[in-house]
């Protein structure tokens, strides 16, 4: 068995879905078939990871921007300024040169600002330039770092001083950090690994979608976007996770679909956030133009409507289409080269136990198939009938592998104790527990003191069960 298909299995046993030999091989060949030329691209990319099927890139991230503390920041400064004497057309203009500086709620304020900040502050800024430094720049020409108020302090002796402060100091660090949030580091995958299809809305997540193998109500359409042939996922996870991705609880998710010079992002979940969305595309794009050796120069455009401009669906696909319900943006790469022809987004899924079609988004087997799992422990195919879930491992066994104990019901690992009910009756399988408790002497007669020595509880009245007679 190779790696793909145990993982693939890994994924059936997580979710307690039934699957057998035959659907896992007839999805995984659609698999191979249909990626083969995203393979060949995507494995160009320096950052190419061939277990792990994907392009992994670390990245730093940026967290939001809190609007409250930016516009509480802003209050307290225009405060300082009364406070400092400001005042007219002084007073107007600082505040008017502030709120250019503030408006966008930016890192970097937007260029159509800085006019406006220099005719007002009196102040040079430029292109690029960090809002904090410039609300600086403007409060030092205004003088408001040179106000100073008298504090008075007590000293572990109970005497009271005073002391002189600057408040502009504490003001505009509690602004300049809201103006600047921090930055986290981030790990961004764009995998065509099968199990990122199916993991594309992981149970272990925060949030889940309708994709989720778990409740979803579009679960086939996760075989449907891993069989088709243009079709890529795109995640970020924790910037601890190292390898196996795919089993990473993810932060964000979003398909990509890439063709003949066209790229296509779709929904980002959870939040579908524009600031995110724009650094994705940024870095997907930049992936695609390094594979093909071309200028990262792209023309983009948001799709607010179902077309059949750049793509078609599949008549036979199963997942839930977000990119014709206003959430597509398409990137055009520019040269002579691309033709940006129409493509095909998802595939015909096939039942994951016996591979024929599937006709039902909400599931992953046909309703036609006996249900089978694959034993985790010993690999053999047995119908649903024959096996066993264990919450405890979540995986399939066999009953021959993971017999049930008859007394309390748990799946038995290790040893399998056999007992019978008196001299002749039916045998029954017992956890190691349960045999002892049920083959220990019965303590209601004077033989206890010799009863286990001379395995006399075989012929006790007082007991039901006794040890499987060899």
């Amino acid at each position: 068995m190779n790696t793909l298909t145990e993982q693939f299995y890994d994924v059936m046993h997580k979710y307690g879905k039934s699957f057998g030999i035959a659907g896992v091989q007839k999805n995984l060949e659609q698999w191979k078939a249909g990626k083969k030329d995203l393979h060949a691209l995507l494995q160009k990319h320096p950052d190419w990871n061939e277990d792990e099927m994907a392009v992994v890139l670390h990245y730093e991230d940026i967290r939001d921007i809190d609007r409250s503390c930016v516009d509480e920041g802003v209050f307290e400064m225009t405060q300082l300024a009364k406070d400092c004497g400001l005042c007219g057309e002084l007073f107007d203009n600082f505040t008017g040169a502030l709120d250019a500086a503030t408006r966008d709620y930016r890192r970097v304020p937007n260029d159509s600002r800085l006019a406006d900040i220099r005719r007002l502050g009196g102040i040079e800024c430029a292109p690029g330039q960090k809002a904090s430094r410039i609300v600086n720049r403007l409060c030092l020409k205004f003088g408001l770092d040179r106000y100073v108020v008298d504090k008075e302090e007590s000293s572990p002796d109970g005497t009271k001083t005073m002391r002189q402060i600057h408040p502009y100091n504490a003001i505009f660090a509690r602004l300049a950090d809201a103006l600047n949030p921090g930055v986290e580091q981030r790990v961004g995958v764009l995998s065509i690994h099968p199990c990122d299809f199916l993991e594309m809305s992981n149970k272990d997540n925060s949030w889940h979608s309708c994709h989720c193998l778990e409740d979803g109500g579009y679960q086939a359409g996760a075989l449907s976007y891993m069989g088709d042939t243009v079709t890529m996922i795109f995640y970020t996870v924790a910037s601890d996770v190292e390898r196996e991705f795919h089993k990473a609880p993810r932060i964000t998710r979003e398909v990509f679909c890439y063709y003949d010079g066209t790229l296509l992002q779709s929904r980002l979940y959870p939040t579908d956030r524009a600031d995110q969305r724009e650094r994705y595309m940024d870095l997907v794009e930049r992936v695609i133009t390094t594979c093909l050796d071309v200028p990262n120069q792209w023309i983009t455009q948001a799709i607010t409507h179902s077309t059949d401009k750049y793509w078609l669906t599949d008549r036979n696909a199963l997942h839930y289409r977000d990119y014709n319900n206003g959430y597509a943006v398409v990137s055009l790469l520019q040269g002579q080269e691309f033709q940006h022809k129409i493509f095909v987004i998802g595939s015909q899924a096939y039942c994951v136990c016996c591979g024929q079609e599937l006709y039902y988004e909400d599931r992953l087997k046909c309703s036609s198939c006996r249900g089978t799992i694959i034993c985790k422990e010993c690999g053999r195919e047995v119908g649903t009938a024959y096996g066993e879930y264990d919450d405890e491992a979540s995986a399939f066994f066999c009953g021959d592998c993971r017999p049930r104990c008859r007394f309390c019901s748990t799946l038995i690992q290790g040893e399998v104790y056999r007992v019978q009910r008196h001299r002749h009756g039916l045998p029954a399988n017992a956890c190691r527990t349960c045999y002892e408790e049920l083959t220990e002497a019965c303590r209601q007669c004077q033989c206890t003191s010799v009863c286990e020595a001379v395995d006399a509880a075989v012929f006790c009245g007082h007991s039901e069960w006794f040890p499987e007679a060899a």
